[in-house]
């Protein structure tokens, strides 16, 4: 059984992805945005599941000063604070920085071993999709659009980021719209992906709303987001760089995102989870102690290869179908 499992097993070189002192660097940048939003328009509170509108909560725990609770009713997890301005989080000059256009090393790896497993899924679930028209929402430097065109000819992608939208375009040669959903030119599509982007949403239903209007009958919706009910949240609390109350303003769950398709009325064909758990645990030994597992990174993979098929990996992948 594992070394079916194994062979079924896509591992991920996290050298090409991260710095040595990943987890230093991460908590340094988002203490740098918690102090843009103090020094900025502060902080406001939320009352209530930005998913559901439930006010029952119980606690998880506590990061950068903001609580992290669970919704009784659905399940997503939030803080219950939010930034009162979120131009304090995405404008301050310490994002930006860290926002920047990825080298061409990183951004070569992203796209064959991530970009392709994407459209992978595509194809399998969604059938032929060379005819198909797609958009890719909060596409960033557009390593999953650099393939998807491979196979799809009808291509298209939002980023707010100027920089961001420039190299896209300049690597791709296609359309990288600076608008909001409602405001497209184009509002027929069969294909929508958010890959990191919907736990950057503070008010999920009008987005998701606007997400329905541009998608046909018949039409898929392919979430990427980090899973909260994962094994390395579960072993590192505050200290997943995952947890994120400045810009992860919602977490969300396999129960919570079919909650989420269920309230759009949009059926669920495929989930799973896939992650970096055990190489997140080991950034965590790592941040604190400077000494890691030598367990843990002998058998990373394997460990790795039997969280994913529990479903506790820490990003959630999910595949909405529009009735």
């Amino acid at each position: 059984m594992l070394s079916e499992l194994m062979n079924n097993h896509k591992r991920v070189d996290v050298t090409k992805m991260r710095a040595n002192n990943f987890l230093q660097k991460q908590n340094e940048i988002e203490l740098n945005k918690v102090m843009a939003i103090q020094n900025g328009e502060g902080w406001e509170d939320v009352s209530r599941c930005p998913l559901c509108g439930c006010q029952e909560r119980q606690a998880e725990f506590r990061k950068h000063g903001v609580d992290i609770v669970c919704c009784v009713n659905c399940g997503s997890r939030y803080g219950t604070q939010i930034a009162a301005n979120l131009d304090d989080v995405y404008k301050n000059s310490g994002y930006l920085s860290y926002s920047k256009e990825d080298n061409e090393e990183h951004y070569n790896y992203r796209r064959e071993r991530f970009g392709r497993e994407r459209v992978a899924i595509l194809e399998k679930y969604c059938g032929d999709i060379t005819d198909k028209y797609l958009i890719d929402i909060g596409c960033g430097n557009g390593y999953f659009l650099s393939v998807a065109m491979e196979k799809c000819k009808h291509c298209y992608g939002t980023e707010f980021s100027d920089k961001l939208r420039e190299f896209t375009e300049q690597k791709t040669g296609l359309t990288i719209y600076n608008k909001s959903l409602d405001d497209l030119p184009l509002k027929s599509f069969d294909i929508v992906t958010l890959f990191d982007v919907i736990e950057h949403i503070p008010d999920p239903d009008p987005f998701m709303q606007s997400v329905d209007k541009i998608l046909n009958p018949g039409g898929y919706v392919l979430i990427f987001t980090p899973n909260f009910d994962s094994f390395s949240i579960n072993v590192m609390h505050e200290y997943s760089s995952i947890v994120d109350p400045t810009e992860h303003v919602v977490l969300y769950t396999l129960p919570s995102l079919s909650f989420l398709a269920k309230k759009m009325g949009y059926d669920v064909v495929y989930s799973e989870t896939q992650g970096l758990d055990i190489l997140n645990i080991l950034s965590m030994q790592q941040y604190i102690d400077d000494k890691q597992d030598h367990f843990l990174v002998e058998w990373n993979n394997e460990l790795q290869a039997m969280i994913n098929v529990s479903r506790c990996g820490d990003y959630a992948r999910i595949l909405f179908r529009k009735p």
